[in-house]
């Protein structure tokens, strides 16, 4: 397990630690720090599709399975981003 826990954030917000988990003995400093950087872009990837699925209206069709609600946010995503013809 790595504690990470941070001096300052940036907004001035609470800083509480986070635990993160590491399936090796001995990891480095190098390793510690890819671990949090991955954290963080995951964390930044599910904020996106959140706010994809809410401004895209994600939440309002009624999708039978999770493979359609797959689809379904792909698709709209590619609606979205794509410039008119």
């Amino acid at each position: 397990m790595v504690r990470l826990v941070v001096e300052k954030l940036p907004s001035g917000g609470v800083d509480k630690p986070v635990w993160m988990w590491w399936s090796r003995t001995g990891a480095t400093g190098a390793n510690v720090d890819r671990c949090w950087q991955s954290f963080l872009r995951r964390f930044d990837i599910e904020h996106m599709f959140r706010l994809f699925k809410q401004t895209l209206g994600q939440t309002k069709p009624r999708l039978r399975g999770s493979e359609a609600a797959d689809r379904w946010t792909w698709l709209l995503i590619a609606a979205y981003e794509s410039p008119p013809s």
